[in-house]
This record gives C-alpha cells, structure tokens and sequence, in this order.
C-alpha cells in the first residue's frame, strides 16, 4: 500500500513538473498563432461600406466579399459593392454589375446576379492589375470600369492621376470619335464614390446622414485631392485657390459664391463654433497679405478637419494645428445642409 501511494504521489509531481516544463513552450506557441491570425485578417482598404447601400445590394456582401477573395482583393468590398450600386441603380436588377459588355456581349445580357458579380469582379481584376502596370491612381481604375481600359493609357499618358477634366476630355474624344452623342458618364468616380464611407488618415468621415446636397459639393471637393494651390485658379484645368474651389463646388448645387474669400464671408450667415457642421465655412486671417482681413476659407467636413486648397496644396487640414488655431478668424453657413434654411 505505501508502495502504491508513493507511485501515486511521483506520477502527480511528475505531471506537475512536465506542466511547468512545457507552460512557457505552450504560452509561445498560443502567441505565435495569435500574431499569424492577425496578420493575415484582411486589409481594411481605402474605403467603409457606405450608408447610402441599398438592401438589394448589401445582400450581395458575401458574395462580393467571396468573389473578391479568389484575387486577393477583398479589402476592395465596399469599393465594388459601390459600383454595383452605381451600376444597378440599387434595384433588384439582374445584371447586377452590367458586367455583359466586358465579356463582349450585349447589354444586360447576363440574368444570373451570381455570375454577373462573378464577370464583373474578374473585370475589376483586370483594371486593378493594369492600374498596377501603368501607376495610375485608383479612381482612374474607377472611371475605366465604364470608360474601358483604354482610360487608363489616356490618363498614363497625361500625368497619370484622374481628374474630372482629363475624364471629360476622354468622354468627349471618345465620342467624336465613334459618332456618339456621348461617351460613358465622365463623372463616374463621383457617382459611385457617394456610396462608400471614406478612410483618411485613421479616420471615417461619415456621410450616413449628410443630405445629397453635401455629398455632391464634397464629392466635387474631394476628387482634387492632391492636387497643387493655384493662385487665382477656379477650375479643373488651372487647380484651384482657396476661394475658387469653393466657388467651382458650390456651383454643383446651383449656388453661386462671389469670387474672394473676404467676399464669401460677408456674404455668409455668421455662426458660431458651437454650431459649426459640416458643410460651413471657416474663414482665416493673415495668411498673407491682401489688403483685407480675410484672407482664406475651408470648408468644414467633421472630426476636426476641414478641406481647402492652400500653399501646401488641396486636401484635408487638421483645424488643431497651431498655425490654423492662430490665424482663425470666424465661422459662416451659406447653405445649412442639415435641411434647414441657408444663410
């Protein structure tokens, strides 16, 4: 019996060693499958699934997310679910991604939505890899799902960055060329990016409850991200300054800003900070000297951060930066896009 009982007693101290032998060796190998688990989750891509989605094309997630997947392309979701958005007209249409014509058959000749996304992911697929080839930006893949991909050559040749007037040039080449009316829609890029959520700098700026008329003017903004401060420039073809974007943008909406930035805050309703929103005017003093004492303007866009064209070029700037905080000289509403009347 005292024999049997120290048998015993050896074989739990001997597991108890064997555990704290292999604890750490286990602990390494958990972490170790964590970190490869992590590592391989998709990437979360430039965009956010979009608000503005219809149920008849969220029911396609999966499939698109699936479909995207053999390619390795799958943070690109929201991207192609936009498009089929765009594509559809978010109804219950067929042809889902009016992929018939990238195979060379008439349109809306596919009636299986499964295979239409199927086409039309193989399709984008295709864009993709020669957007790679010729280190053209993403919107140009964008547009060249309904120009072709002859865009792509045109935009490569041309600076190699989409803009809406490289587009409307080809739109109208394209046309003249084939004896149309018209060619493709050369607003495409806008068109399909209402309907995703955009990832900038960490941060979604979400158009879940913004009105259509916000999206188009920040659509219109948006698209010249990147793009160089132009003294005195209010159009595509010269980029623009400050007060120039705002005139060009707001003139999609059918509102007409005077020229300056000096002459868009008196003619804006004064507000004040507590009240800003998206879509309002921040106006700057002192940047440089003009004589007056407004001097620059951005647009407001949410999360701290407004879009304007200035020295360092057009894009998103932090509102929290010491040099904007310095020259701040008010806040003013010429349209209230939350549905109320504009100033």
């Amino acid at each position: 019996m005292k024999f049997l009982m120290a048998k015993l007693l050896f074989s739990q101290g001997g597991r108890k060693l064997l555990w704290l032998v292999l604890a750490p060796f286990f602990l390494f190998f958990i972490l170790i499958l964590a970190f490869v688990a992590e590592d391989t989750k998709p990437p979360t891509g430039q965009y956010t699934i979009g608000s503005q989605l219809s149920q008849a094309v969220l029911q396609y997630e999966e499939i698109v997310y699936g479909a995207l997947l053999e390619y390795e392309l799958e943070e690109h979701t929201p991207l192609v679910l936009a498009i089929m958005m765009q594509e559809s007209g978010g109804n219950m249409s067929l042809d889902v991604m009016q992929a018939s014509e990238s195979i060379g058959l008439p349109p809306n000749t596919i009636t299986d939505p499964v295979y239409s996304i199927e086409v039309g992911v193989a399709h984008f697929e295709k864009v993709l890899a020669k957007r790679e080839r010729l280190g053209v930006d993403l919107d140009t893949a964008i547009q060249s799902y309904n120009y072709g991909s002859g865009y792509m050559d045109f935009v490569a040749a041309n600076g190699g960055k989409h803009s809406a007037a490289l587009a409307q040039t080809f739109s109208e080449q394209q046309a003249a060329k084939l004896g149309w009316q018209s060619y493709g829609d050369p607003e495409y890029v806008a068109h399909v990016k209402r309907y995703v959520g955009t990832m900038r700098d960490g941060e979604v700026i979400d158009l879940a409850n913004a009105t259509a008329d916000f999206q188009v003017v920040y659509e219109a903004m948006i698209q010249f991200d990147g793009y160089p401060y132009t003294f005195g420039g209010m159009s595509p073809t010269t980029s623009f300054d400050c007060s120039g974007l705002m005139m060009w943008a707001f003139r999609k909406i059918g509102v007409n800003l005077p020229r300056t930035a000096q002459e868009q805050y008196n003619a804006s309703q004064k507000i004040t900070a507590d009240e800003l929103q998206p879509g309002d005017f921040i106006f700057f003093t002192g940047t440089y000297n003009a004589g007056r004492p407004v001097t620059h303007i951005g647009m407001y866009v949410g999360n701290g951060k407004m879009f304007d064209a200035n020295g360092g070029g057009i894009g998103f700037t932090d509102l929290n930066d010491r040099y904007w905080q310095e020259h701040l000289y008010g806040y003013g509403r010429i349209v209230d896009f939350s549905g109320g009347e504009g100033g």
